[in-house]
């Protein structure tokens, strides 16, 4: 299966809606909970990154739900139009492979960030 741009599904999502494809990017964020998870996919093509359901039925669920920002990823799966409001779509994940492992203590994780002026 050919590698989807991540732009390529923001300028025309309806066209795969329905459709199996691949994404390959760096994980921006990742969140889960006892049964399912959500991680936000960026390949550098587009500004807004792609939102990745997944959930225990992957082979390596333990492993994905403890992923690290920044580690890269290769995802399969069916794009749908997401229940949620705030996005049209979502790509659920039918397989996931780690291709690269980011460091635990990687600078970058998730939290807010303050800008100080100096006058």
């Amino acid at each position: 299966m050919q590698r989807t741009d991540i732009k390529e599904i923001f300028k025309n999502y309806k066209g795969f809606i329905g459709q199996t494809i691949k994404v390959s990017g760096w994980v921006r964020t990742a969140r889960s909970s006892k049964d399912f998870g959500f991680i936000e996919v960026n390949d550098g093509t587009f500004f807004k990154s792609l939102q990745v359901v997944f959930d225990n039925g992957l082979d390596n669920f333990a492993e994905i739900e403890k992923i690290a920002i920044g580690s890269g990823l290769e995802v399969e799966g069916e794009l749908i139009e997401s229940p949620a409001q705030g996005q049209a779509f979502e790509l659920k994940a039918s397989k996931i492979d780690i291709v690269g492992v980011s460091s635990e203590d990687y600078p970058l994780q998730k939290k807010r960030h303050s800008f100080e002026f100096l006058r």
